[in-house]
Parts: structure tokens; sequence; C-alpha cells
């Protein structure tokens, strides 16, 4: 049984603080993992020992085994497993739908203030360094070819282990760094140091505001989905994409030369061959073929 399922089952033996409890953490599995009993109890507005109380009362001997427990649910295998057996068949519009709810949940998730301000950093900066590993590396590449094309310098850090210092190594002063980190991992952990060193801004997209490391300087908690199932990154690229367009629309003239030189030399590729470098391109292919009629009559 899913944690979800088994807080719904428990509920109505709950007192409402336990309850608060018990569906924020149903709600954000994810920091149930990262927050102390006291941050928990925090959000849920709740006291720790409730925390506790409630903990126990789900069936766990103590906090350490409920995220024990949901290490093990939210592990990719164990998110693809939930997934797969959500629905008789796979292929159906199910799965269409679950990643559809992610992106419609996103402003729900996300307010205005803190894209705004995520847009300001990466206007304001003289380069945007996108961070992402595994997957998200590729979103990181597809986000640094759109930043370029509206005219904004930008790069792609997706090294990881002692590659990534090569990577950090170049970080400047004026950079802004924008950060697709869902999981905490050692790579994320030396960048924010980097970046708290040399005073970088980090606009860190995360599965939610309480995950987020305290080192960057804004949280966007995008999400992945329904949290105990196969995760989609559709809501980063929507998010992604919006940035790119959010920050083009603040520098307008930069994006207009940008798409005009793009224009021009895409123009300039597909314009046909003139006509003597063809005849030269001829004449070439004749010598060639009088050579090898040469060579194979001697």
């Amino acid at each position: 049984m899913s944690f979800a399922s088994l807080v719904s089952e428990q509920l109505a033996g709950l007192t409402p603080a336990e309850a608060r409890v018990a569906m924020f953490m149903a709600d954000h599995p994810h920091s149930v993992g990262h927050l102390s009993a006291a941050r928990l109890a925090e959000a849920a507005d709740a006291s720790d020992a409730t925390v506790i109380r409630t903990v126990r009362k789900l069936g766990f001997n103590g906090l350490a085994a409920l995220r024990e427990s949901l290490a093990t649910e939210l592990s990719l295998s164990g998110r693809l497993e939930a997934s797969l057996s959500a629905g008789h068949q796979v292929g159906t519009m199910r799965l269409i739908a679950e990643r559809t709810d992610a992106v419609i949940a996103l402003p729900g998730r996300i307010n205005e203030e803190p894209l705004l301000k995520a847009v300001d950093i990466a206007g304001r900066a003289r380069r945007v360094c996108i961070v992402g590993f595994g997957p998200a590396g590729f979103l990181a590449g597809y986000a640094a070819h759109q930043f370029r094309r509206a005219g904004v310098p930008a790069t792609a850090m997706t090294s990881t282990g002692q590659g990534f210092a090569d990577e950090l190594s170049r970080l400047t002063e004026g950079d802004a760094v924008l950060a697709l980190a869902y999981d905490r991992t050692r790579e994320v952990d030396v960048l924010l140091d980097q970046a708290v060193t040399f005073a970088i801004p980090v606009i860190q997209l995360t599965e939610d505001a309480l995950t987020a490391d305290p080192r960057a300087t804004l949280a966007l908690g995008v999400g992945r989905g329904e949290p105990t199932h196969s995760p989609t990154h559709a809501p980063t690229i929507i998010v992604l994409e919006s940035l790119v367009l959010a920050v083009a629309a603040r520098h307008v003239k930069r994006a207009d030369q940008a798409t005009r030189l793009l224009a021009d030399l895409r123009s300039r590729l597909a314009t046909a061959p003139e006509s003597g470098t063809q005849e030269s391109a001829d004449q070439e292919s004749g010598t060639h073929e009088s050579g090898t009629r040469k060579s194979g009559d001697a």
C-alpha cells in the first residue's frame, strides 16, 4: 500500500492536528526525507510531538522508519512500478492525463513573485548557466540553446563527478545559475558552495520550496508530477521556456537582433550554390574520374 493510501485509510482515526501532519506528508513526501520533525511541524502548523505521534499512529516506529519506507516508494523503480500498475492498460490516455495534470498544477505551485525574481536574475546576468544531470542534462542543453536564440549568452553544465570541476571552474562573477536540482547530489552541493563564494545567484528548480537548498537565491517548486509515480519533466520544460520568453521580452532589441541574425544565416545556408562554384565542383569531379580511368588503363 502506498503512503498516500495509508494516510487516507487512517485519516478518520487522527486528531485534526495529526490529520494536518499526515496530509502534509502525503502531499509532500519528498519533504519528509529532507526536513526535521521541527520543520515538518512548522510546515504543517503543528508541534514536534504531534509529528512523532502521527508517524507512530500510521504504523511506523519513528520518522527514520517512515523515511526508509518512502525512500523505496520514491525510488525510480518504485515510481515506475506504481505508474505501470495504476491501470490495466499502460498505453492509454491515463499516462498522458497524469503528465497534463502536472502542468495544470503549475500555477498553484509557483506564484508570480518568484518567477519575476527569476526573470530579473537571468535578465541581468552576463551569462546564464543551466545545470542539470542525467535526463535533466538534456533539458539544460535545450534551455541553453533557447536562451542563445533569444540573444542571451548561455551554457549548459551537465558533467558529473570529476568532470564537473572543469565546468565549475569557469563560473565567474556576473553569471547566474539555473539549477535543475530535484535531488541532493555531491555536484549540487559543491555548485552551491562555489556560487556562494563568488556571489553568483542560483535559481533552483526543485520538487517544492521545502526541499530547496537554503544556499539557493531563489527556489521554484516545479515538481515532477505525482510524487510516487514515474517522474515527468513536462513542468520543467514549461517553466524553462517561459523564463526564456520572459527574459527575451525584457530585452526586445537584443532578442530581435539574434532572431534576425539566425534568419539571415538560415537564408544564406539555404541558397543554392553559385554557378561558378558548381562548375568548379564538376571540373574537380571530372578530373578525379579521368585520373581513375587512367589508373585503371595502366
